[in-house]
């Protein structure tokens, strides 16, 4: 005889963690042959991610860049299904 198994799954209520701060970064993908790749770091102030751009520019001439924003998430236990 075979055996038989029962799956059961969980819903989770999933927001954004309000108690913690997003940090932003950006890279210089400015370049025809390849990517300058110069990268800012992370910054929890999006004004310093544009000073860092903006200086970037200026030292360079650059003028395109990839800007990633990251922020968390919880995850809260709901019903089983």
């Amino acid at each position: 005889m075979g055996t038989s198994k029962t799956f059961r799954f969980r819903n989770y209520d999933i927001r954004t963690d309000d108690t913690a701060e997003p940090t932003y970064s950006a890279e210089c993908v400015t370049g025809d042959d390849a990517d300058c790749g110069a990268r800012s770091g992370e910054e929890v102030e999006r004004d310093k991610l544009n000073k860092w751009i903006a200086e970037h520019v200026r030292d360079t001439g650059h003028e395109r860049f990839r800007v990633t924003t990251a922020n968390y998430a919880v995850a809260t236990p709901g019903e089983w299904q």
